[in-house]
């Protein structure tokens, strides 16, 4: 009897083996994109569509242990937001916002400096450069000089003056329906076309708060900075002097040494820039190279922003060195999922979250150290409004 019932188990342990093998087999036949590009130690296939479908399942087990995803929290809330997404998708995800604005000036080099913390906020020393400096010394060293000291004498002090800077990501979300059915019938356009959407939207997001960004639950622009300095329009003249004029007053009020500099134009000024002129000499330049359009005005790279203001408005046309500008990103984005929102439509929704910060990191703009006291520069040099 005990014979019996000992192969009696064996054979139900044997059964529920099957079952399980086959059901796992089922589920692995549906993921969404598939792929076999990244694997885990176990051999699984892995891919960001597969991610996604595990988030919109609510697979944690599979979250936690293969792609090591965590619960994204707020943590001005304490609610549970979205699931972290992993690295490797990270990067796939910025990849697609190589061709917009903010991507191509960082990738040639004139970009903000940018910065990743997994913390809620991230503190960064920076020197205190709006006041007068000596005359024996310079605003873009924060007061510190040296000295002329005679033999034997004591050294006369000289500090330079520090300040912190706190920058808190804000979060932003981006939120995306699609059809529930294509969720399973076309698994892999939906993988792409959601990275595509979030990547871009991305791009544009950093784009628009370097440039325009209130400060108010999200990062602070360039354009109104008060460290931005507004050069008032030529009234003088032809429209192309006028415009010549204007150019040439920014461009002295510019911060030297700024060799990383870069021209922001309203897409409609581009006609305007191209037949600007010294004499004979055209300020404006088609060189080919891959920042946008490839253009400079006076040897200054121009790339063109649909997010400034229309051509007569202030801050159309911008002169900057983005090296004085910071962004903070929080380390990982974020995804949620709902099929119940727009149930009635047969939708889900998507929910894809950052979180980022930015500033410029002067405060006003810089006192030449001429004895004047009143002639000023910056790493920001806006046009004014048109009268």
């Amino acid at each position: 009897m005990t014979e019996i019932v000992m192969n009696q188990s064996e054979l139900a342990a044997e059964i529920a083996a099957r079952l399980r093998d086959e059901v796992a087999a089922a589920v692995k036949a549906q993921s969404v994109g598939v792929a076999t590009t990244a694997t885990t130690a176990e051999g699984e296939g892995v891919s960001f569509g597969d991610f996604l479908k595990c988030v919109a399942t609510g697979d944690t087990r599979r979250l936690r242990e293969v792609y090591k995803s965590a619960k994204a929290l707020d943590e001005t809330t304490g609610a549970g937001g979205g699931f972290l997404v992993p690295t490797q998708f990270e990067e796939r995800i910025r990849a697609v916002g190589a061709p917009m604005l903010f991507d191509q000036l960082v990738a040639a080099g004139r970009g903000p400096l940018m910065l990743r913390t997994n913390a809620a906020e991230l503190a960064l020393p920076v020197l205190e450069q709006d006041q007068a400096p000596n005359v024996e010394s310079s605003a873009l060293v924060g007061g510190v000089r040296l000295i002329w000291r005679e033999q034997s004498a004591d050294v006369a002090e000289s500090e330079p003056r520090f300040e912190q800077r706190i920058f808190r990501p804000h979060a932003a979300d981006a939120y995306v329906a699609a059809a529930t059915e294509l969720i399973t019938d076309a698994p892999q356009a939906l993988e792409d076309t959601l990275v595509s959407l979030f990547g871009r939207a991305y791009a544009v997001l950093k784009a628009r708060v370097m440039l325009r960004g209130t400060g108010v639950g999200q990062p602070r622009g360039i354009v109104g900075h008060p460290a931005t300095i507004s050069v008032t329009r030529s009234t003088t003249g032809t429209q192309v002097e006028r415009d010549t004029t204007t150019i040439l007053d920014m461009i002295q009020r510019l911060l030297p040494g700024s060799a990383t500099a870069v021209w922001i134009a309203h897409p409609f000024w581009r006609a305007r820039l191209m037949a600007t002129r010294l004499g004979d000499t055209l300020l404006y330049t088609v060189n080919g190279q891959s920042l946008v359009y490839g253009d400079t005005l006076a040897g200054i790279p121009i790339a063109y922003s649909e997010h400034l203001p229309a051509v007569t408005g202030a801050g159309s046309l911008i002169l900057a060195d983005l090296s004085y500008y910071a962004m903070v990103e929080r380390a990982s984005f974020s995804v949620a999922f709902s099929e119940h929102v727009r149930f009635l439509k047969r939708q889900s929704v998507w929910l894809f979250g950052v979180r980022i910060d930015g500033a410029p990191l002067v405060n006003a703009p810089l006192i030449l150290a001429d004895g004047a006291g009143t002639n000023t520069v910056s790493p920001f040099v806006e046009i004014a409004a048109e009268q």
